[in-house]
């Protein structure tokens, strides 16, 4: 328990140090590091016997966007509508995987098709990287930390979920959610998680924390509601893919936490969820 609180403590640290005291082009370097390690760890995940397959794989996608639309596009020009589409692929990937976990352990025959699974692992992190930047790049020459808040207000609400799940499950925990996938989820926990993000979620937009995604109050709540609601799913889908190919942990970066993708494997779902579903009704898709 130690070792996990000291790794947690360090973590808060670096990822607010992160958000808050690095430029753009450093910010950009650490989401490239976060993409690359979590690509890593998916390789096994996919059914890979090296991780080296699809890091390449994954380094090449990320390269392209770059080449369609470098980093700096984002702070002088505003978000590029090319990766706006890209991340809103998102919606229609996360609508798919919502039955594909609920049918587990049956329909698991995809997971046989190495074409597919690089499909798969591209649309958890591609979306994902895109978001980071799209967020951290909100109003960034007029206000240097709006976007870092908008980032962190956005995670907030994973992290109010998971633990409102928590102690929600663990203290009136009967039902369980999706068993197959993971036992110790319930549905009591779900809606105890849901209810503490909303509430986050609403101190959030009070504190003026979610910039002009708050301006239109349809699209930013059902953005937020979506980036909560299928945040569960992400942490699902890891879970699924670890039981499918007997892995316990991701990895073993953060000693007492796991690996990179057992620390974000819900904001993969929920931020580039809560980007282009905003986008989408606001009418920014169109």
């Amino acid at each position: 328990m130690k070792t996990r609180i000291v790794t947690a403590l360090v973590l808060i640290a670096i990822v607010l140090g992160w958000l808050y005291w690095a430029d753009f082009a450093i910010y950009t370097v650490g989401a490239l590091a976060m993409y690359a390690v979590a690509a890593k760890e998916m390789g096994p995940l996919l059914g890979f016997e090296r991780p080296w397959p699809f890091l390449l794989v994954a380094a090449a996608a990320a390269s392209a966007c770059f080449y369609v639309a470098p980093p700096g596009l984002y702070i002088v020009e505003g978000v590029p509508r090319p990766m706006l589409y890209l991340t809103a692929l998102s919606i229609p990937f996360w609508v798919v995987m919502l039955p594909v976990v609920r049918a587990y352990p049956q329909g698991t025959g995809w997971h046989k098709n190495k074409a597919l699974n690089l499909v798969v692992g591209l649309m958890l992190l591609v979306p994902f990287l895109e978001a980071l930047l799209i967020l951290r790049a909100t109003n960034f020459n007029d206000n240097y930390y709006e976007g870092a808040n908008l980032v962190l207000a956005v995670m907030a609400l994973v992290w109010a979920a998971d633990s409102g799940a928590y102690f929600t499950g663990r203290a009136m925990g009967k039902n369980k959610l999706i068993p197959a996938v993971s036992p110790n989820k319930t549905r009591e926990g779900l809606y105890g998680g849901l209810a503490t993000a909303i509430l986050v979620m609403m101190l959030g937009e009070w504190l003026g924390l979610y910039s002009h995604y708050a301006d239109d109050q349809l699209a930013f709540m059902v953005a937020g509601l979506c980036a909560i609601g299928f945040s569960v799913l992400g942490d699902l889908v890891e879970s699924m893919l670890k039981r499918m190919t007997g892995v316990k942990d991701s990895g073993r970066l953060f000693p007492g936490h796991g690996g990179m993708l057992d620390r974000i494997d819900s904001q993969l779902a929920a931020l580039p969820l809560f980007v282009s579903v905003h986008a989408l009704v606001s009418g920014q898709l169109v």
